[in-house]
């Protein structure tokens, strides 16, 4: 037997890692790798040499061109099968690629199954694509055998085109409409321009005088099939001038069905079959003399559940039939019905068979591809659009659940995205353990899940989300170790006629509030909460002028030593509106790192301190650090290092001056703390804010990188000490006082407000003193004013 070509692969790919996996990959599934590509140039090099079967095309390629442009040159000139591998998903992005009709769209990273069954689809895709042409080329020579032209009347341009075998008709191949009324008898007039006025069919013979001695005849039919946005009417045009008798017909017809591969059966006016081809009774399964002189009907029953009624023997109709084979498969078939002699006395039905199951089969993965998220096996956003406009539509109540993985980016980043993955597969897995049948499970984002539900009674909704919560209450098992892992959840239900995208959103806003009251909740949506939204929409719309205009200004808040004495002073940020106040930092700061505007007001508060540290100097005040607040967003940032650089180049600021203040879990996040170990040898001195909260390590003080501690407000004892939980709190500090003292680390207490706890700070040693007690946060101006009357009242103390 002859050994089948490999299928030859190109990949198209500008990451070496990438192109490499996908090489590996494409070897194992038994094709061969044709060559690698990253430019246009290289592409078409390789096509001067050989063409592939299919093409792997990377759409972000790092050039001039994207990979969809590309595509675009490629399935104009060569049309070869390409598929999409991408890391992006958005909306313009799969808009774009869909435009040039790709046979498969897999985004990054993806796996050795997902990337083999994507393949195998287009193959049998193209496979298919080219039998049906074929079989187009067929039907089109059985029609020239036939003489049959089409025939198109055009209202626009007053205009009869006729299209067909060439020197088919004796008279032009376009002419106007009336002249084309002038061919017909004056008792025909009227019914062919009524049925062109309405669009509907007509059917006649024609008899044309060419000459003295000739006379052709001519089949024409008017079908009620529109083109062009109604304006074009299609029809059919026979020459039957040589047609003597219908056995002369039926010979021709019998060389047809002979030549051809479809099945082909031809039917009498009462839907006996007279004829069938060899093709015909492979797909029937069935031997000659079980389908000729039987009725149709009993080849093809109308009483099945999936067969459309038995009205197809009608001229130029398309029905799509199914069967049942010996096996118990289901097959389909597509019937195309040609009818021949309509106005004699005796007509003929003429049905052309092809069998599209693969077709339909190819087309239900190709549905499930674009319905499924290739990762979990859940819904994605496609299917999620598809079943909310469903119950939007149609008035249906329904609810959504919108889940998010709390700090999922943690575990990425800790331990790898296969870890991730991992437990987002768990997450499904145990999300279809305590939904009903009837629900839905979508995959909305990397780790953002969606319930679609019908139950939208409060008891029910809150069994559900009862049950959400059950399902994360014990560990999930990875190969790297166990992880609690908690979620967010936001629940919405529909009213009225609300449209599917604003019960996504109302859903998306609820559980967004349910992150913003501490993560590991459950909040179902009403319209307080869209107010919030709409404050915090005003709060990320309003930075960018907030900064550009300086409203967001440095706030000094001293901190003393045990003598009183200011050694340091935390810049703090401030944001007024003129129109509407001042705006908390715990409300602009959250957005602004969310939407990376942290860098610019980071910079901005950098700027202002190098002004500060620059007016001290000026005054005497050359001992006073600034301690500046640092967030694990803008540590994040590749530029961060260089930035901070250039601004204290510019002023001419000494690094040991700042002091960056961070908090604990900004140490939890590897590009972070290298972008503050880089700082560190810069000389700026580094100080963990917020200690004995959050992510609270005892093993961090070891690192040498760490100059300095801030223990958090909230482990303050009350006073007096009279209860069990004060006096273990100040026990706490008391002991993080003398460990800071024995490693010579400098500990600062902030939040003092009162004479009493002021006291004992100073009864445990603390070396650094902060809060309303000494001063609250002050302007430049504010700032100078209490140094210098610090300094008048130390003068005097003195003497």
């Amino acid at each position: 037997m002859t050994e089948l070509p490999k299928v030859k692969v190109l990949i198209v790919e500008d990451q070496t890692i990438d192109a490499l996996n996908a090489s590996r990959y494409v070897e194992s599934f038994g094709m061969s790798v044709l060559g690698i590509a990253k430019t246009a140039e290289k592409i078409f090099s390789i096509f001067d040499k050989c063409l592939p079967d299919i093409i792997l095309m990377d759409i972000n390629l790092g050039g001039e061109e994207t990979g969809i442009e590309i595509g675009e040159a490629i399935v104009g000139t060569y049309d070869i099968p390409i598929i999409f591998t991408t890391s992006y998903s958005d909306d313009n992005t799969i808009a774009g690629a869909l435009a040039i009709s790709p046979y498969g769209y897999l985004v990054k990273p993806y796996g050795s199954a997902s990337l083999e069954t994507a393949m195998r689809v287009a193959i049998e895709r193209r496979r298919i694509e080219d039998d049906i042409r074929e079989s187009n080329s067929r039907f089109s020579m059985a029609s020239n055998v036939a003489k049959l032209g089409v025939l198109e009347v055009d209202e626009a341009s007053n205009s009869i085109f006729i299209n067909g075998v060439e020197n088919l008709y004796t008279f032009p191949s376009k002419m106007s409409i009336d002249n084309f009324y002038n061919l017909f008898p004056s008792e025909e007039v009227p019914k062919l321009k009524e049925a062109v006025k309405t669009k509907s069919s007509y059917r006649s013979l024609l008899q044309v005088q060419t000459d003295e001695q000739n006379t052709h005849w001519f089949q024409v039919v008017l079908s009620d099939v529109i083109l062009a946005e109604g304006s074009v009417q299609v029809g059919a045009i026979q020459d039957i001038s040589k047609v003597q008798h219908i056995e002369t017909k039926l010979t021709v017809a019998d060389k047809i069905i002979s030549e051809v591969q479809e099945g082909i059966l031809v039917c009498d006016d009462t839907g006996k079959v007279i004829k069938a081809n060899d093709a015909l009774l492979i797909m029937l399964e069935r031997k000659r003399d079980e389908v000729l002189s039987k009725d149709i009907l009993s080849i093809f029953p109308s009483d099945r559940k999936n067969d459309v009624k038995p009205d197809f023997l009608m001229d130029g109709k398309q029905t799509e039939l199914s069967i049942v084979s010996k096996d118990k498969q289901r097959r389909y078939l597509m019937m195309s019905v040609a009818t021949l002699y309509q106005d004699s006395p005796k007509q003929f039905h003429v049905a052309i068979l092809t069998d599209i199951t693969k077709l339909k089969t190819s087309e239900k993965q190709l549905k499930y591809l674009a319905f499924t998220d290739a990762l979990t096996g859940a819904g994605n956003r496609n299917y999620l659009n598809n079943i909310v406009e469903r119950y939007t539509e149609s008035l249906a109540p329904c609810a959504i659940v919108f889940i998010d993985i709390d700090e999922f980016k943690l575990i990425n980043d800790s331990h790898g995205h296969e870890v991730g993955d991992q437990i987002l597969k768990a997450c499904v897995s145990r999300l279809r353990s305590i939904i009903r049948e009837d629900d839905y499970i979508i995959r909305f984002g990397g780790d953002e899940f969606i319930i679609i539900t019908t139950s939208t009674l409060d008891s029910e909704l809150e069994s559900i989300t009862n049950r959400l919560k059950g399902i994360f209450s014990t560990h999930f098992k990875t190969t790297v170790g166990d992880f609690k892992v908690t979620a967010s959840i936001g629940v919405a239900v529909s009213s009225g006629s609300m449209s599917a995208g604003n019960l996504l959103k109302n859903a998306d806003i609820a559980m967004y509030s349910a992150k913003q009251v501490g993560k590991n909740n459950v909040v179902t949506f009403d319209e307080s909460l869209s107010k919030d939204i709409e404050y915090r929409l005003f709060i990320q719309q309003g930075l960018n002028h907030a900064i550009s205009s300086r409203e967001i200004s440095a706030y000094f808040q001293p901190i003393v030593d045990a003598q009183g004495h200011v050694i340091s002073l935390e810049a703090l940020a401030r944001w007024h509106v003129p129109s509407h106040g001042t705006i908390s930092p715990d409300k602009f700061i959250p957005i602004a790192e969310r939407t990376q505007q942290i860098h610019e007001i980071g910079l901005h508060m950098l700027e202002e301190v190098c002004i500060a540290l620059k007016t001290l100097k000026s005054c005497g005040f050359d001992n006073i650090k600034i301690n500046l607040n640092m967030s694990a967003v803008q540590l994040q940032k590749s530029s961060v290092v260089e930035a901070f650089t250039d601004m204290l180049l510019a002023h001419k600021i000494d690094t040991c001056d700042v002091v960056l203040e961070i908090t604990e879990s900004t140490l939890q996040n590897y590009r972070a703390r290298a972008t503050l170990t880089k700082l560190k040898k810069m000389g700026f001195k580094i100080s963990i804010d917020d200690f004995g909260t959050g992510f609270s390590c005892i093993s961090e003080l070891a690192d040498d990188i760490y100059d300095a501690i801030k223990i958090d407000r909230s482990l303050l004892p009350t006073f007096p000490l009279d209860n069990n939980s004060a006096t273990r709190r100040s026990i706490i500090i008391e002991n993080v006082i003398k460990l800071c003292n024995s490693l010579e680390m400098p500990c600062t207490l902030e939040g003092l407000e009162t004479h009493e706890q002021v006291h004992f700070a100073k009864s445990i040693g603390v070396s650094a003193m902060q809060g309303y007690h000494f001063a609250k946060p002050l302007n430049l101006v504010g700032l100078m004013e209490y140094l210098q009357s610090c300094q008048k009242v130390s003068a005097v103390t003195e003497r």
